[in-house]
């Protein structure tokens, strides 16, 4: 008798319905006027698409690739944070009606620090020139902010070896993976924001308005109220968004093209100081 192997189809579904149920979970924790997370009003993640996914959740669809992404990030975190046995994992935040849910928060060492642990299957290798290294960095500045505390940590797990771009057109990007990659593994940044820095009042004042303006948004069933995001996330983000043509039927009023075209703090001379591997 040979071995017999053949595809299971039924394992594959079963699995993946469960994983769907546990993310589909997860997700009703951000529908109509439930609290306001600070991964909702992050600049980058496009405070109309939370809006829409508010309103409409049964149109943001749960794809494959999102549940492979929510797995992954579940897991890696899961496996740092209990092998590496450091700090108190997603304790809970709150300020001026925000939420936060840190990734690890630290005190071993006699000082506080807030760690963020990210997990990507991207090639490149993220600096503060990249978008998604940006919203890491925000993401976490805010935590700073809502605690007080000066330093955190952006810890980045690569899952694959370094790609590097060659060229992007229409048909898509196009990469290569020189002899010196650099190989899969973890690059850490620490973050450090001394709580008499102005930037802290200005960060806060845009976590408020920000928070302000989705809840009035939602309220009062005014998108218009919101800014989309600019380009180059427009771009990368707008084509695929499942309400494309919803939030482009919709326009921006004044004071949202006001606050999309507003300087980002993160680009204003001096404000980071900024130095790589």
């Amino acid at each position: 008798m040979p071995i017999v192997i053949r595809p299971d189809s039924e394992f594959t579904n079963m699995l993946k319905s469960n994983l769907r149920s546990r993310y589909d979970d997860r997700k009703k924790d951000r529908i109509g006027l439930a609290p306001i997370h600070v991964s909702d009003i992050l600049p980058s993640s496009c405070i109309r698409k939370q809006y829409y996914s508010r309103v409409y959740p049964d149109e943001d669809l749960i794809t494959d690739e999102s549940i492979h992404h929510f797995v992954r990030g579940e897991s890696s975190e899961f496996a740092i944070t209990h092998l590496a046995k450091i700090g108190v994992a997603q304790a809970e935040l709150q300020m001026d009606e925000i939420v936060a849910h840190p990734d690890i928060m630290d005190n071993t060492d006699g000082r506080m620090v807030i760690i963020e642990l990210k997990d990507t299957v991207a090639g490149k290798r993220l600096d503060i020139n990249d978008y998604t290294f940006r919203s890491y960095l925000r993401q976490l500045l805010y935590y700073l902010i809502m605690t007080g505390i000066e330093k955190g940590i952006i810890s980045i797990r690569y899952n694959i070896k370094e790609l590097r771009l060659i060229k992007r057109d229409d048909t898509g990007e196009y990469y290569f993976r020189p002899n010196d990659a650099r190989p899969p593994g973890i690059e850490s940044w620490s973050v450090n924001l001394p709580k008499d820095d102005i930037t802290r009042e200005i960060l806060r004042n845009e976590m408020v308005l920000r928070r302000n303006i989705l809840v009035s948004a939602l309220e009062n069933h005014d998108v218009t109220i919101l800014p989309r995001v600019t380009e180059p996330l427009k771009s990368s983000k707008c084509p695929n968004c499942p309400f494309y043509s919803r939030c482009y039927n919709e326009m921006e009023n004044e004071r949202a093209l006001d606050i999309a075209q507003q300087t980002d703090i993160l680009d204003i001379r001096g404000t980071v100081d900024f130095r790589p591997f």
